[in-house]
């Protein structure tokens, strides 16, 4: 998990847990939760839940770091803060926010609007996860609310302070894309591509490499995984997904040789299917 954002310097997770069922997080968070089931079961089921004795800092910690430039402390990363109760933010995250002034702090939803309810000191950074702005299929990679009503909720919140992470980046209109960012006025966004081989429909490295440099033209762009898109197919006889990770390889399965060509995937005995 800390690997997530090299700008976070603590994960903070006083509270764990999602409902949101993203394909990509059951190998990534979920997984890395697994290795919990000793110490907390709701955490090994990934069951929205608090860790009260993590606020405790005289037991577990004297202090929260201090952070310099763009590091923050990262407030649950281990699951998504609006499944948490509002109480649960207002009586305890926003007075330690306050009490650590001199720190930064970082809050990110794939429901932006839970954010709406509160007023954040200016030492929080709010955070979103924009995918991609593509609504249409998206309801097969995640139970959140779509892009554009996600795009929508950010854009609407009162606060100077936001960021955006398009990780795992997905299939997208430039342009369109460019504006929506351009209209929450994020101070950074992260972009990286898929890392755990979910199976998602991912753009060329091109489109992804143009969509950087117009967002760096009134924003800060960080970068993490950039790659080449990873090409998905199944085999026609079993279904199996098999993973194509350039143009040049080739697959055996239930006896049928599958091979890439450009915005195609084909067989050499003539069967025949378009790729998106």
């Amino acid at each position: 998990m800390s690997n997530m954002y090299g700008d976070s310097v603590f994960q903070w997770n006083c509270f764990v847990g999602c409902k949101f069922s993203c394909k990509y997080c059951v190998p990534s968070f979920q997984r890395q939760m697994k290795r919990q089931k000793k110490r907390c079961n709701l955490c090994y089921t990934y069951e929205p839940h608090y860790h009260f004795e993590r606020l405790d800092h005289d037991k577990n910690h004297p202090h929260l770091p201090k952070t310099d430039g763009d590091e923050f402390i990262w407030v649950a990363s281990s699951g998504d803060i609006s499944f948490a109760d509002p109480s649960f933010i207002k009586e305890y995250l926003i007075r330690e926010f306050e009490t650590y002034f001199d720190r930064t702090f970082y809050l990110q939803s794939k429901n932006p609007k839970y954010f709406q309810q509160f007023t954040f000191p200016s030492n929080v950074i709010l955070g979103c996860t924009l995918e991609t702005n593509v609504d249409e299929g998206y309801g097969e990679i995640s139970k959140a609310p779509r892009p554009s009503l996600r795009a929508s909720d950010f854009a609407s919140i009162n606060h100077s302070r936001k960021s955006i992470t398009i990780e795992p980046i997905l299939e997208f209109n430039t342009q369109e894309f460019t504006d929506l960012i351009k209209w929450i006025k994020p101070e950074r966004v992260y972009v990286g591509y898929d890392t755990k081989k979910a199976g998602l429909l991912e753009p060329k490295l091109q489109q992804t490499k143009q969509l950087i440099k117009q967002l760096e033209t009134f924003t800060k762009v960080k970068t993490k995984l950039l790659r080449e898109r990873y090409v998905y197919f199944k085999c026609s006889q079993c279904g199996k997904l098999l993973l194509f990770e350039n143009l040049h390889e080739a697959k055996v399965c239930c006896g049928r040789l599958y091979f890439i060509e450009e915005n195609k995937q084909t067989t050499l005995d003539q069967y025949v299917t378009k790729g998106r």
